[in-house]
């Protein structure tokens, strides 16, 4: 009898050891991904109130500065708004508006991916008085594969190579 209730207990504890092995593995994977989420999005949240950063450089060779970029239209647009400060420097790009060569490219910070010239869609000015200083004009560029997303940092990189680091993205 005492060997056929160990034949028996045997397989059933072996059987009850694994389901609980196998339900403690399930808990612990859905916790860390649940770390994993809410750290990403404290990480969003914190990125989302950053102040828009400046260059000096940009704004002393191109006569504007970036004052917004964010995602319009699903996430399928990106739209990047900049202030002119000096309409003499900032003319050359709005010089040929069928050129790419003085567009700005903006790169995911911390990634390979970009978004470049190519990818512009509008160049256009906010009201009126074209070129003056304190117009705002919006460059549109198409987010092909959902390469930018809300909350994180860029790089407004300008044709001549200067950067604009840590920008945020709203959305």
């Amino acid at each position: 009898m005492r060997n056929r209730l160990r034949r028996f207990l045997l397989p059933f504890a072996v059987v009850a050891g694994a389901a609980i092995l196998a339900s403690g593995l399930r808990v612990g994977v859905s916790a860390y991904d649940n770390y994993l989420a809410q750290r990403a999005q404290a990480q969003a949240q914190l990125n989302s109130h950053l102040a828009m950063p400046t260059n000096p450089q940009i704004e002393q060779q191109w006569g504007v500065r970036v004052v917004l970029v964010q995602l319009l239209a699903d996430n399928g647009l990106v739209e990047m708004r900049y202030l002119v400060v000096d309409a003499n420097k900032a003319a050359r790009l709005h010089a040929d508006s069928t050129s790419l060569a003085l567009i700005p490219w903006i790169k995911v910070e911390g990634t390979g991916l970009a978004i470049k010239s190519q990818s512009v869609m509008y160049h256009f000015q906010h009201g009126v008085g074209q070129g003056l200083d304190g117009q705002t004009y919006s460059i549109i560029y198409g987010n092909a594969n959902n390469v930018l997303h809300a909350h994180i940092t860029v790089t407004i990189v300008m044709p001549d190579g200067l950067e604009l680091q840590h920008v945020p993205v709203a959305d």
